[in-house]
């Protein structure tokens, strides 16, 4: 009976993971002595599931919280090569370029801080630098709401979570190349191997070399990717894996800042679609690395204890050029800015260990689940500053610049311009209690301890605190197939930025709520959550400052660093999302988000950020013709502002189509078009600021994938 059982295991795990492995045979054959060790090896491949909002195991319909997840033949259809591009068509998520190479995220009003890998990672910032490529991840799942569970700290926009791709347990892979307008390149290599007989032990190697020029003057970037990932089993119950990832990205011709959007008369200005301020001697290079090391010990098969060490280095090195202007800039003339310069190299380590114990147990005639762990986590950052000796100059009228009205400046050795040193620890837990069969009780709650050591331009930013985020949630099946749900958690969320007293502006805090329901069909479903967030001393950006008090009129060194004030927010808002099948031919992901924000005063807060978006990607597979595979994306917001000194800068609400088509020519053989921005719609990329650069045009790109 029990090795019966075992049997109808190992087969059905092999069916969900639509492969038959070495392990089937050998189990028909009796060969007990690799029997366990195939059991453990084929389960914790075909059920990998990532920690989710809560931290516990379980799926989009009974987690108390919206979830997003797009995977990779999605990623694949769309053309999704990058996380702008991807979290652009991403449900209830903002993105805000800045610049070039700068990026922000939001999700229901307030800046995503969390950047997860297989649910590991901690919030070390609100800004993402240079482009982070998607080929390396099997899919992406972005939790909207609080997630202190996951973090240990509880800020209310959600969690991005990056899963991934680990090796199978039988060879396959693909090859990629792709062409495109503006001098779009791209090759793409995915391998993935068994490396014993019984398929123990895999590896999986994955590639991306992207070059392409743009339709914004000047700009360029370069990127080379790759990671190597090996899998294996220590014994019947002991697994280990091993990874490192390479990510390699060149930009020259950049952005720092922005084009002068708004003149000194209050006009808004309006530029052809490819005006830039940069100078052609500018470049942002950043380099990550990531080695990570995870031991996973199968008790039973009820628990699972997990052990993770992640260790990146991060590098950038710039030459900038940014462009301001004391008194505005003149509509009539087109007189007013000046430049300045800037070169930086910053570097950052980060490490972040985790225990995990993960399991289930029965009690009071129902099984319930829990989760429990400890996290230490540290990172050492430094700011290289070189002083420009030249460059600092008044500039020609705008536009018409050719990118040489100023020479590479003459730059000074580095000095250290700023540190920051951060000790994260905490300890979580979280368990789920089927109270009926219909009706669960979430509980959690997590303890940090928080310490940051840091000086910026000799102003220090050093804070030590410590908090916690309770967690509560149900969930209560209605009917088959209808979940109803709520949720609380507190706020507890350390910000590394300077008040206006130059002192650490604090931690921000408050309370996060949400209801909602959810419809899951037989291949689709449908969820509906209202949310409410109040959060107090939350960061809002006021002036740039060098510490003298002195509003300087000439090429000033105002720019030293960044000053914030606190302020508080109510978020409130609903959103909705389909994802599954429709019919037998297409299939919808689909998502709408209405949002409100106000201030203590009740008046708009964060008005660069869309009240109302919609969000779509329909694919469309015809029963007469299944070598042809069609689609189409949408997205839609509508309009955002940004109330600057000179005026208020708008833009308006607009809407980008993107079309793709793919057919099968070969068995092994697929050639794909994708065409992004049909209409060729001019929109700013964000208002954020008050300076600002126009979205990419129309753009094609056609591929030819071959399956190995």
């Amino acid at each position: 009976m029990k090795n019966a059982l075992t049997l109808a295991v190992i087969a059905a795990n092999a069916l969900l993971a639509g492969i038959t492995t070495p392990a089937s045979a050998e189990t028909s054959a009796g060969a007990s002595a690799g029997f366990s060790e195939e059991i453990t090896i084929t389960a914790i491949r075909a059920d990998r599931k990532s920690r989710g909002a809560t931290g516990l195991d379980m799926d989009a319909f009974d987690t108390p919280q919206s979830l997003s997840i797009i995977g990779a033949e999605t990623i694949e259809a769309f053309g999704l090569n990058d996380v702008n591009t991807l979290l652009h068509m991403t449900p209830g998520v903002n993105v805000d370029a800045a610049e070039t190479d700068r990026t922000y995220y939001n999700a229901r009003g307030f800046d995503i801080t969390s950047m997860h890998t297989d649910g590991i990672g901690l919030p070390f910032g609100t800004l993402i630098v240079g482009d982070l490529d998607t080929f390396l991840y099997d899919k992406v799942e972005v939790i909207k709401g609080s997630n202190g569970l996951i973090t240990g700290l509880g800020n209310p926009s959600g969690t991005v979570n990056y899963v991934r791709k680990r090796p199978t347990n039988t060879l396959a892979g693909s090859a990629n190349v792709s062409v495109g307008n503006y001098g779009q390149h791209r090759a793409e290599l995915d391998v993935s191997k068994p490396l014993t007989d019984s398929g123990s032990w895999a590896t999986r190697v994955v590639g991306v070399y992207s070059e392409a020029d743009s339709w914004l003057d000047h700009y360029r970037n370069d990127r080379l990717v790759g990671s190597i990932i090996v899998d294996g089993q220590l014994t019947s119950n002991l697994t280990v894996t091993a990874g490192y990832a390479h990510q390699d990205n060149k930009s020259d011709g950049v952005l720092w800042g922005a084009l002068p959007v708004i003149y000194n008369d209050g006009r808004q200005a309006d530029y052809a679609i490819d005006t830039s301020t940069t100078m052609d001697w500018t470049h942002w290079n950043t380099l990550r690395e990531e080695s990570f090391l995870e031991l996973g010990w199968q008790i039973n098969d009820a628990w699972r204890l997990t052990a993770t060490g992640t260790h990146t280095d991060y590098s950038e090195n710039s030459e900038l050029f940014y462009i301001y202007a004391n008194t505005g800039l003149n509509s009539e003339t087109g007189l007013g800015l000046l430049s300045y310069p800037g070169k930086y190299d910053d570097q950052r380590t980060s490490r972040v260990l985790d225990a995990n114990l993960q399991g289930s147990f029965d009690a009071w005639g129902q099984e319930h689940a829990i989760n429990m762990g400890a996290t230490a986590a540290r990172s050492d950052a430094k700011s290289f500053s070189h002083a420009a000796l030249t460059g600092f100059q008044a500039m020609p009228a705008f536009p018409g610049w050719t990118g040489d009205e100023v020479a590479r400046p003459t730059f000074a050795a580095p000095a250290l311009a700023a540190h920051q040193d951060i000790d994260l620890n905490r300890v979580y837990g979280s368990v789920r209690l089927a109270l009926t069969h219909s009706f669960n009780l979430i509980l959690g709650v997590n303890a940090v301890d928080y310490t940051n050591e840091g000086d910026s331009y000799g102003v220090a930013t050093d804070s030590n605190e410590d908090g916690s985020s309770p967690y509560v949630g149900v969930t209560w099946e209605l009917l088959d197939g209808v979940n109803a749900y709520a949720s609380f958690s507190d706020i507890y969320q350390p910000q590394y930025v300077l008040g206006e007293d130059l002192q650490s502006l604090g931690s921000a805090e408050g309370r996060s709520y949400e209801i909602g329901v959810k419809k899951s069909f037989a291949t689709s479903l449908l969820s509906l959550a209202v949310f409410r967030t109040e959060q107090s001393n939350l960061q809002e950006f006021k002036a740039y400052g060098d510490g003298d008090g002195v509003d300087d009129t000439d090429y000033s060194d105002d720019f030293n660093y960044a000053i914030y004030r606190g302020v508080d927010v109510e978020s409130e808002g609903i959103e909705i999302e389909y994802t599954g099948a429709l019919t037998d031919t297409l299939t919808l992901q689909a998502g709408a988000t209405h949002l409100s924000l106000k201030d203590q005063q009740g008046e708009d807060a964060r008005s660069f950020i869309p009240r109302n978006t919609a969000k779509m990607l329909l694919s469309w597979q015809p029963t007469q013709l299944d070598s042809l595979t069609a689609g189409a994306s949408l997205r839609w917001q509508d309009d955002i502002y940004f109330d600057s000194g000179y005026g208020r800068i708008k833009q308006g609400s607009y809407a980008v189509l993107g079309l793709y088509g793919a057919y099968q020519v070969i068995e092994d053989l697929t050639l794909a078009l994708n065409l992004d921005n049909l209409t060729n719609e001019k929109y700013f990329n964000s208002v954020k600021y008050e300076q600002a650069w126009y979205a990419a045009p129309r753009t094609v790109a056609l591929s030819a994938r071959w399956q190995l």
